[in-house]
């Protein structure tokens, strides 16, 4: 009996040290393997009407996915709230500094586009938990739980026309280009009326022009951090095109800070509402992202 007892005992630890060894080596299977630095899935693309809506195209999707290399276009996110919903595949730790940085069209001036970001909290793989808005330099000057709904000009020597949550109206106005701004509703949306829901930023430009001449110019502090395409920022670098950020820079829809171990998805939304002059809208122009810590 004592001999019996102890063979039971023993085979039972050897199924105990089986099981956990099974255990291990399953839940290593079942982190996500890192295959790229880079967005690997867009899971969300709406071009908002702006002046370059018949370039903007669906499958444009594929220049932000991997490394943004020469060979590759631009991702147009047009006028305010248009934007693009991608992911990485794997979480993106939250680490000292910088975390991903968002590489962009080299342009003249800020064109400076919001960046939220989301960790896979269900673990499902899918952007459906809760998007964090990573505050820059004007979240203090900015308007929150903002909406703009544009409607689709009635005949193509009209223009598109809006409102807002703030009951204010208005028309997009071409300053260039063409004469009227119909055509810069993208032909993807198939609806007479289109609603973005942001973060506005304050407007990028100030208008210095005189009767005789058009002048709009960004003053140097006005975007300084924070932001994508914005190339007047503290975080920007000039070889790359890109915006650094830092995922402890995340607050909740009531402004309040977050703690997010890690992220998985991110999503850039041009944040400026504003026509400036001869220069159009003020849209933001993307092309990858990159996790700074692979």
């Amino acid at each position: 009996m004592i001999f019996q007892e102890k063979n039971s005992i023993s085979f039972r630890k050897f199924s105990l040290f089986i099981f956990i060894s099974i255990l291990i080596v399953s839940c290593k299977n079942s982190e996500p393997k890192v295959s790229s630095a880079y967005i690997s899935k867009i899971f969300g693309y709406v071009y908002g009407p702006g002046q370059h809506a018949l370039l903007a195209k669906p499958s444009d999707i594929s220049n932000f996915i991997g490394e943004p290399t020469n060979d590759k276009g631009w991702l147009y996110l047009g006028g305010f709230g248009g934007y693009v919903i991608a992911g990485f595949d794997h979480n993106v730790i939250n680490g000292n500094g910088f975390d991903f940085e968002v590489i962009a069209l080299k342009g003249a001036s800020p064109e400076p586009g919001i960046v939220y970001v989301m960790p896979d909290t269900n673990g499902d793989g899918l952007p459906n938990d809760t998007w964090y808005e990573l505050k820059g330099n004007q979240f203090a000057n900015s308007k929150r739980h903002y909406w703009v709904r544009y409607y689709k000009a009635v005949s193509d020597s009209a223009n598109i026309t809006w409102k807002d949550s703030e009951s204010n109206k208005g028309q997009l106005i071409s300053g260039y280009g063409s004469n009227y701004s119909s055509a810069w509703w993208w032909p993807a949306t198939t609806t007479d009326s289109i609603t973005f829901y942001g973060t506005r930023l304050p407007d990028a430009y100030d208008n210095l022009s005189t009767p005789a001449t058009q002048y709009w110019a960004v003053p140097a502090d006005r975007f300084t951090w924070g932001y994508a395409k914005n190339l007047d920022g503290t975080d920007y670098d000039s070889t790359l095109g890109a915006n650094k950020f830092d995922i402890s820079n995340a607050v909740d829809s009531l402004g309040n800070a977050v703690n997010l171990p890690n992220i998985r998805f991110i999503k850039i939304q041009t944040a400026v509402f504003q026509q400036a002059g001869w220069l159009n809208e003020v849209s933001t122009e993307v092309r990858g992202a990159r996790d700074l810590r692979e």
